[in-house]
């Protein structure tokens, strides 16, 4: 019996310490009573919301220092990294995945790149980076994530972007309010966005799109995140049958002008050569292209050529690399799938494909 009562004290010891220790933490920082959220509850109020449902819903978010270190400057003078960054995405995993997806909603593809003019690669492409097509959609509250940034931006951050995030909380109440949700419940990301495609509030109510017709905009079912992705990146100016991306060779280019403006498209054809760059396949020629530099660590930059559809791309993320990592997911996924079609077809017969 002494053996027993000591065992079951080993057992117990643990939790009731683990207990102990966790009375001894401090109380979490709610925004209760801040002078700034009530101003922002009196806002909410004018825009015709009820104050005590936001004014309770918010006493309740919590400061969070894990997402407030997320905005904090990165050390400076390291080289980025684009072959580091294009491997946590191009691999064989999220590629399986992907010709999944792919395979279970080929029809809504087809259709949302028939209306919205939207490559599929570049869709699937989109959703398997941001969230590896629905499993990783963030296990922040949302609330929680949007207050913080809204109310305690943190002051070291390149710039102060406190303004958008009260304002991507407003969104996220006013959505709440209209779709009857409960916004202590709701999950995203350490930056508020939301479902399948990460979805900022704001975005949710100009680029969302209810494309299985049920009514509503779920963000967290395919269908709609599918005709939602299109939509946003049509509505930001893809153009139909603009290839993103050209190669080029900058051996004997001005790379000083060339990358002063940045990834936005400045430079005509003519323009370009004018410099030095020398487009290594042909460009429409009344189109203007942007010279993109990927770093590569200690390793020599690589150049391309991106085009008003490159520039759409970085509106979903601010980030050439984002979009480049977008181009090359949607590329090995779309590849794959064609060659398992043509490996599964009797000799002889053409295979089809989703992007065919």
């Amino acid at each position: 019996m002494k053996k027993i009562k000591l065992y079951l004290v080993g057992l117990l010891f643990p939790a009731l310490l683990s207990l102990a220790h966790a009375s001894e933490l401090p109380a979490p920082e709610t925004y209760a009573g801040r002078a700034e959220a009530e101003a922002f509850v009196e806002d909410m109020a004018q825009r015709g919301l009820d104050a005590d449902w936001v004014r309770q819903t918010l006493g309740q978010a919590e400061k969070l220092e894990t997402v407030r270190r997320m905005f904090r400057p990165l050390a400076g003078g390291q080289r980025k990294n684009w072959q580091a960054y294009r491997e946590r995405f191009v691999e064989p995993a999220r590629t399986g995945a992907g010709r999944a997806f792919m395979q279970q909603h080929a029809e809504v593809l087809t259709r949302a790149s028939n209306q919205f003019g939207v490559p599929v690669e570049v869709i699937v492409g989109i959703i398997g980076v941001e969230t590896y097509y629905g499993r990783i959609t963030g296990n922040h509250r949302v609330v929680d994530a949007l207050a913080t940034l809204a109310f305690d931006y943190p002051p070291e951050a390149a710039r102060d972007r406190s303004a958008y995030f009260r304002e991507q909380l407003a969104e996220f109440f006013a959505w709440c309010a209209k779709e009857q949700c409960q916004p202590l419940e709701l999950r995203g990301s350490y930056a508020g966005a939301m479902g399948i495609p990460q979805f900022m509030p704001g975005n949710i109510h100009l680029f969302g799109t209810d494309f299985d017709g049920d009514g509503r905009i779920d963000l967290n079912n395919p269908v709609d995140a599918i005709g939602s992705v299109a939509r946003f990146l049509a509505r930001h100016g893809w153009v139909r049958e603009l290839e993103p991306v050209f190669p080029v060779s900058v051996e004997q280019a001005q790379l000083g002008p060339l990358l002063a403006p940045d990834i936005l498209p400045t430079f005509t054809p003519e323009r370009l050569a004018l410099h030095g760059a020398q487009a290594l396949a042909e460009l429409p020629p009344r189109e203007v292209y942007a010279l993109v530099e990927l770093q590569n660590g200690e390793a020599a930059s690589e150049y391309l050529l991106g085009s008003r559809n490159f520039f759409v791309l970085t509106r979903y993320n601010r980030s050439s690399y984002y979009a480049m990592a977008v181009l090359h997911l949607g590329q090995a996924v779309t590849a794959s799938e064609a060659a398992a079609a043509a490996a599964s077809q009797p000799e002889g017969k053409a295979a089809t494909c989703v992007q065919c």
